[in-house]
């Protein structure tokens, strides 16, 4: 275009902003953000937000704050482009700060930051926006219910799910096939296995996702055996698995001690499926092998592996070969870890009683003297219970107690 000495407008420059938003092509979003200040081009509300966007969608927050604080009117594009792009960078207060500041929310504005808390670990930070939303009169879409659902399988409450299960379908969000998977995983993480099965059930429309989604809810419960059969369905209904599948299935097998079948699915996998082992896969194998005391054939694996091993994989090693007391394995995956991760606590804390446990005294106190050298801690420990409404959370040893106090929707 710009060789047939076409000059482009606002709406194509704006288009093509977009298009490096889109491929977090920086570079080229510059290129155009210069040939339109060295061309005079005025750039209208639509063409500053679309600067901002793309700025922002790029990670570039400094160019886009500067170019956000410039304009008067900040429409609803820009302000929630700002929204997305701190949260994105981990910057959530500021987020937020931007988000209250808005006068007009429509739903992508209330979805973007619904979003941001419940990516970022504060499931109930979510929940309250989503009630906050309602009482706003702004209908949800697809987007925020599935960002909902995820907050409540975060939180892990039965109640909150059988809420937002209630919610989904009085609003006609059941036919969604995408909303209906996530239930699945919803209710299989807040612990009914039951309603996770009833809703499997009930979809008449079913995708790999769907399958998958109820394998994996019958690893997370131990039932090993429902996930393999389970399994033998989908494959004799036509639905060809992909490599998530095989990874809760080799879970499903770990949790329940199916040497075997564990090996068989591993070699369909790569063997007829095709499909090349990845990290999370080789764990899984390990951590399989390693519970069944065959510590050997674990490190065989490792060794044979067609990619790196990473810290995953020699952990899974590493507390096979502790809890079966194999020091001198134990103390070669911990060793492994450090070289890739020198800050990882706890092969710092397992190599010292590796040496203790061995009786080299001398060995264990230099080992924790080098975790105090490097700022190393131990990372303390933390769970949850639900007790009247509200959320406690305790610190190992009772180091901590927070309480969070939690919203009725």
């Amino acid at each position: 275009m710009k060789r047939s000495r076409v000059f482009p407008d606002q709406v194509i420059l704006a288009t093509v902003l977009s298009t490096c938003g889109h491929t977090l092509h920086l570079r080229s979003g510059k290129i155009i953000h210069a040939y339109i200040l060295v061309s005079g081009i005025c750039i209208d509300a639509r063409l500053s937000s679309s600067l901002i966007n793309m700025y922002a969608t790029c990670a570039d927050m400094e160019m886009a704050k500067k170019l956000y604080n410039g304009i008067q009117r900040k429409d609803l594009v820009s302000s929630t482009a700002m929204v997305c792009g701190y949260a994105k960078n981990g910057r959530i207060e500021l987020a937020r700060s931007i988000f209250n500041g808005m006068p007009d929310k429509d739903v992508v504005s209330w979805s973007a930051m619904i979003s941001v808390y419940a990516e970022s670990n504060q499931p109930s930070e979510a929940l309250n926006l989503f009630k906050d939303m309602q009482e706003c009169g702004v209908s949800p879409d697809e987007i925020t219910i599935l960002s909902v659902i995820s907050a409540c399988a975060n939180i892990g409450s039965i109640d909150k799910a059988s809420w937002i299960h209630s919610f989904v379908w009085n609003h006609g969000f059941c036919k969604i096939l995408s909303i209906c998977n996530a239930l699945i995983d919803m209710f299989s993480k807040c612990g009914s296995l039951a309603f996770a099965l009833n809703m499997f059930n009930a979809m008449p429309r079913k995708n790999v996702i769907t399958w998958t989604s109820m394998i994996s809810a019958f690893a997370m419960h131990g039932d090993g055996r429902s996930a393999l059969n389970l399994f033998g369905k989908m494959r004799s209904e036509g639905i060809e698995p992909n490599g998530v599948t095989f990874l809760c299935l080799l879970y499903a097998c770990c949790h329940a001690g199916l040497v075997a079948e564990g090996r068989s699915l591993f070699e369909s996998m790569v063997q007829e499926y095709r499909f090349e082992p990845k990290h999370e896969h080789y764990g899984c194998m390990v951590d399989l092998m390693g519970k069944s005391k065959l510590l050997q054939e674990a490190v065989d694996l490792v060794e044979a592996m067609h990619i790196k091993p990473n810290v995953a994989v020699w952990g899974s090693l590493l507390t096979a070969c502790w809890m079966h007391g194999d020091l001198e394995r134990a103390a070669f995956a911990a060793k492994k870890i450090l070289e890739l991760d020198p800050n990882h606590d706890g092969a710092y804390v397992l190599l010292s009683k590796i040496h203790a446990k061995s009786g080299n005294w001398d060995n264990a106190r230099e080992m924790m003297g080098v975790m105090e050298v490097h700022g190393v801690s131990k990372e303390t420990g933390c769970s949850w219970v639900e007790l009247n409404g509200a959320f406690h959370n305790f610190g190992a040893r009772g180091e901590k107690h927070q309480e969070n106090r939690r919203i009725l929707l």
